[in-house]
C-alpha cells in the first residue's frame, strides 16, 4: 500500500471521495476503513447519557454497573466491525463495451485470506442500492455490478462502497474504493435500419444458388459463420467454408461525408448500425472517419475496431 503524505493524510476530502484509484487489489486496512455510530448507536449513546446522569444523581451503583456493561459491549462491537472489513481484498475485474443507453458490467472480486467468515457486507456504487454478501473463510466472491452508460466514450467507474453494520448494529464500519476500472461505451445504434450507401464500382455482392457449389476450402479468420460446414465440424473434421462458382465478395465502405444525421451523435449512430448489419451479413466493409480511414476487411476484430473509433471519434 502506498504512503500518504502529511497532507493526504489530512484531507478531509478522503473521507468522502476515498483515496485515487491504484493498479492492482486493494486491501482495507486502518487508512480505508472509516467507523461511525449510526442512528440507533446515537440513540443507545443518548441513552446511556441519560442512565449515567440518573446514576450520578441518586448514586445507583446498579445504574452505574448497567451503564458501564452497555457502553463496554458496545465498543467491544467497533472493535469486531472494524475486524469485519480489515484485511479484505478487492481487485477489479473485467468490463466488456456496451452501447450507450445499456449496462455496463463491471466485474468485481472480493477475497477473504483470513480464517473467519466476513459477515453482512453491504456492496454497491455509492447512491445504489446494495448487494448484503457474506464471504466464508479464505473464500472470495465474484459480483458483477452493473451502470447505466451514458454517453459515448470512456466511461470511469463509480466509487466503490463496501460497508457493514456487524455485529450489533450500532455502528457503520465503511470503505470508499476507486478501482482503476473503465468501460467503452459505443453509439446507440440507429432504430431504423437504412440501406447500405451505394459507391461507384462497389455493390452489394452476387447472388448465388446451391448449384454452383464448387466446394470446400480452409476457413480463414473472418470468414462468414453463415458459410462454415458444420456437418463436418460435428464429425470431428477441420472447419472449412462452402466456396461458391462466380461468388464475387460483397465490398462496402461507410464514409462520414455520405452519412445522413442532422448532427454528429446522428451520423455516428447511422454509421454504428451499418458496421453491425454488415457485419452480422459477413460483407466486406471499411470506414472512413475525418482524420480516418480503415480499409474493408472481414472479421470480429475489424468490427470491433471500427465500434471502437466511432466511439472515441472527436474526443
Amino acid at each position: 500500500m502506498a504512503s500518504l503524505s502529511w497532507r493526504e493524510q489530512f484531507d478531509i476530502g478522503r473521507f468522502l471521495r476515498g483515496e485515487k484509484a491504484v493498479d492492482g487489489p486493494v486491501v482495507l486496512g486502518h487508512r480505508r476503513i472509516f467507523i461511525l455510530p449510526n442512528r440507533y448507536g446515537w440513540a443507545l449513546a443518548l441513552l446511556l447519557a441519560v442512565q449515567l446522569l440518573v446514576a450520578t444523581n441518586y448514586s445507583n451503583n446498579l445504574a452505574f454497573i448497567l451503564c458501564f456493561l452497555i457502553g463496554s459491549i458496545a465498543l467491544v462491537g467497533i472493535l469486531h466491525g472494524f475486524r469485519n472489513l480489515a484485511g479484505t481484498v478487492v481487485r477489479p475485474g473485467r468490463v466488456e463495451p456496451v452501447f450507450a443507453g445499456d449496462d455496463a458490467i463491471f466485474e468485481v472480486y472480493l477475497d477473504n485470506p483470513a480464517r473467519f467468515a466476513r459477515m453482512a457486507l453491504r456492496v454497491g456504487w455509492r447512491g445504489s442500492r446494495p448487494l448484503t454478501l457474506d464471504i466464508p473463510p479464505g473464500g472470495d466472491r465474484l459480483l458483477r455490478l452493473p451502470v447505466t452508460a451514458g454517453r459515448r466514450g470512456w466511461m470511469p467507474i463509480p466509487t466503490l462502497v463496501l460497508a457493514s453494520s456487524f455485529p450489533l448494529g450500532l455502528f457503520r464500519a465503511w470503505s470508499l474504493i476507486n478501482l482503476p476500472l473503465r468501460a467503452l461505451v459505443y453509439p446507440a445504434p440507429a432504430p431504423d435500419p437504412l440501406p447500405f450507401p451505394e459507391q461507384a464500382g462497389q455493390g452489394q455482392g452476387q447472388l448465388f444458388h446451391a448449384d454452383d457449389f464448387r466446394g470446400f476450402q480452409a476457413y480463414q479468420p473472418g470468414d462468414p459463420l453463415r458459410r462454415i460446414h458444420w456437418k463436418g465440424v460435428a464429425k470431428g473434421q477441420p472447419v472449412q467454408v462452402k466456396e461458391y462458382r462466380g461468388e464475387r465478395q460483397s465490398e462496402l465502405y461507410f464514409d462520414w461525408d455520405r452519412t445522413p444525421g442532422n448532427d454528429v451523435e446522428g451520423r455516428l449512430s447511422q454509421l454504428c448500425r451499418w458496421v453491425l448489419d454488415a457485419e452480422r451479413a459477413g460483407l466486406r466493409f471499411g470506414l472512413k472517419l475525418p482524420g480516418l480511414d480503415l480499409p474493408p476487411a472481414l472479421g470480429p476484430a475489424h468490427g470491433t475496431r471500427c465500434l471502437e473509433a466511432l466511439a472515441l471519434f472527436g474526443l
